[in-house]
């Protein structure tokens, strides 16, 4: 993300995910987004991706009950994910 870019929350966490993928369990989409609401809110595409990364831990949503999927991200929200992201990897 360039300094004066925006993306979206699906759009980042689809490129988070190509880098978890072997390591996650094997878990239904629908089954890992039913306890949040907006979950239908995600576009389709990214659906599985957001299910990884909130397996793995990589993205915690917004709140218990609420992903923000088509919500800009923010700065701090990217670094969290990075520092999530490195540390999973055993790279921090």
């Amino acid at each position: 993300m360039k300094g004066d870019e925006s993306t979206s929350n699906c759009t980042l966490i689809a490129r988070v995910r190509q880098k978890l993928k072997a390591k996650l369990p094997a878990q239904a989409t629908a089954e890992t987004l039913l306890p949040y609401s907006d979950a239908a809110d995600a576009s389709k595409w990214a659906q599985s991706s957001i299910s990884d990364c909130l397996q793995s831990g990589i993205v915690t949503g917004r709140n218990e009950s609420n992903l923000a999927p088509k919500a800009f991200i923010t700065r701090a929200e990217v670094a969290a994910i990075v520092q999530r992201l490195l540390k999973k990897s055993e790279l921090i």
